[in-house]
């Protein structure tokens, strides 16, 4: 059972003033880089356009616009994508969800990783990627002079609240993820078809993996949701719709026990507006 005792925490929703419009890098925003024709503008509606089979998780995140500017040096090019995202926990989402293990260089302005053929990064509400085709390690400098020039222009973010919720104790540094439906948590666990845990795109969860003994790890996942009542009603759609190959060992109206197929143990624990899971238990809780 995952003991974490906290007060009602309401889900709020914290109203800022987005940053403005990104201008795009100009030519020679590094010597010898020059835009390569118009730059290209993806709604919603055409995002699939440009992301073939990973639209659906930046849609459920919250997408809002996407530029794309491509850059050229000679036989040399680059392409910067700069993702608008509804709020800041959207775009870190986006980002945590793709960066991995972060390898970041102090030249960058903001949270970032790198490698030899892509930069990722994230400012308040922006997700930006870089594409270096060639991977060559002579356009570094040129990427960090892009990336600087763009993330240059946005304002800071404060922290987001919602890591606060996940016990320090044991975290794995790193682990930690952002969540707003069933394509984000997929990677993680499958606990049935569809948004069985009823965030619709809308509610933000928060995960970490937790070291355990013989160098196991479980996975702690924290929804708030905006009420009691509808926090209670996520929870009884998910004990009725439970993924087949989830066998539930015990339930009552806010506390569920079940055995996934590897033989590890999960829980589910209802706690006023906020619903604690852990997974991946190597034994039977008591």
């Amino acid at each position: 059972m995952l003991r974490i005792y906290l007060s009602l925490i309401p889900l709020l929703t914290i109203i800022a003033p987005l940053p403005a419009q990104i201008e795009l890098p100009a030519n020679d925003f590094f010597p010898g880089w020059q835009i390569e024709h118009q730059a290209l503008i993806f709604s919603k509606n055409d995002l699939y356009g440009h992301i073939d089979g990973g639209a659906e998780l930046f849609l459920e995140f919250g997408f809002e616009k996407l530029t794309v500017q491509n850059y050229q040096n000679n036989e040399q090019a680059l392409s910067l994508e700069i993702y608008q995202m509804q709020c800041s926990d959207a775009a870190l989402g986006i980002y945590l969800m793709k960066s991995g293990s972060e390898n970041g260089v102090a030249e960058i302005s903001a949270r970032h990783t790198r490698n030899r053929f892509q930069l990722t990064g994230v400012k308040n509400n922006y997700f930006i990627q870089i594409n270096n085709f060639s991977g060559t390690e002579e356009n570094f400098s040129a990427m960090t002079a892009l990336a600087n020039a763009s993330f240059d222009q946005i304002d800071p973010s404060s922290p987001s609240p919602l890591f606060d919720l996940l016990p320090k104790e044991n975290r794995v540094k790193g682990s930690e993820l952002l969540f707003r439906g069933p394509f984000a948590l997929e990677p993680v666990f499958t606990f049935g078809d569809g948004d069985v845990l009823q965030l619709g795109g809308k509610i933000f969860g928060v995960l970490a993996d937790y070291q355990s003994q013989n160098d196991h790890c479980t996975t702690k996942i924290i929804i708030p949701y905006p009420s009691q009542q509808i926090a209670s009603t996520a929870f009884h759609n998910l004990v009725d719709n439970l993924d087949p190959y989830l066998t539930i060992l015990e339930h009552s109206d806010d506390w569920l026990v079940f055995k996934d197929y590897q033989n590890f143990y999960g829980t589910v624990k209802q706690d006023q507006n906020i619903l604690f899971i852990h997974i991946y238990l190597p034994v039977l809780p008591k």
